[in-house]
C-alpha cells in the first residue's frame, strides 16, 4: 500500500507542475496580448520547463498552447499556416537548450534562440512573403528578443527556484 501510495506522490507533483506551466502560458495568451509581453514570459516557461519537468513533458509544454489556441479560436485566422512553424521553433529551442544546458546555460539559451528566430524567420521570408508586413516583421527580430529575454528571466526564475 505504501509502495502505491508513494508511487502516486511522485506523479502528482509534476503532473501538478506541468498543468502549472500550461496554464500559466494559456492564461498569458488570454490576457496579454501584446506580442512581447506573452512570447517573452512563453519562452521563459519553455525554458524552465526543461529544468522542472525534464525534455518530455518540456516538448509537450511547446506543442500544447498552440494547440489550444487554435481550438479555442484565440490564434487570429492570419497565423494559422504559421502553427506547425511555432510549434517547430518551440521545439528547437527547447531541443537546443537541453542539450546544452549542462555545459552552459547561456549558450544553450542564446543558441536556441538564434536558431529559433532563424528558423521563423527563414520560414516566413520564403513561404508566407506574400502575407501583410505586420505577420511577417513578427516572425522576425521580436522571435528574437522574446527568445533571448526568455533566456534571461529563465535565468533569474530558475535561480530563484536553486534549479541551477
Amino acid at each position: 500500500m505504501e509502495k502505491i501510495i508513494s508511487g502516486v506522490k511522485s506523479l502528482t507533483i509534476p503532473l501538478i507542475q506541468f498543468l502549472s506551466i500550461l496554464g500559466i502560458i494559456i492564461l498569458i495568451q488570454i490576457i496579454f496580448k501584446n506580442q512581447f509581453i506573452v512570447g517573452t514570459i512563453i519562452n521563459t516557461l519553455l525554458i524552465t520547463s526543461v529544468i522542472f519537468l525534464g525534455l518530455r513533458q518540456a516538448i509537450g509544454i511547446a506543442i500544447i498552447p498552440s494547440l489550444f489556441s487554435i481550438s479555442t479560436g484565440m490564434m487570429p485566422a492570419v497565423i494559422l499556416p504559421f502553427v506547425p512553424c511555432i510549434i517547430i521553433g518551440n521545439l528547437i529551442l527547447v531541443l537546443t537548450f537541453n542539450l546544452l544546458k549542462d555545459k552552459t546555460y547561456f549558450l544553450g539559451g542564446i543558441l536556441g534562440s538564434i536558431l529559433k528566430f532563424g528558423f521563423l524567420f527563414s520560414v516566413s521570408s520564403l513561404m508566407f512573403s506574400s502575407l501583410p508586413k505586420g505577420i511577417l516583421y513578427a516572425m522576425s527580430y521580436p522571435q528574437l528578443f522574446t527568445a533571448l529575454m526568455g533566456t534571461l528571466l529563465s535565468f533569474v526564475v530558475l535561480k530563484a527556484f536553486k534549479k541551477i
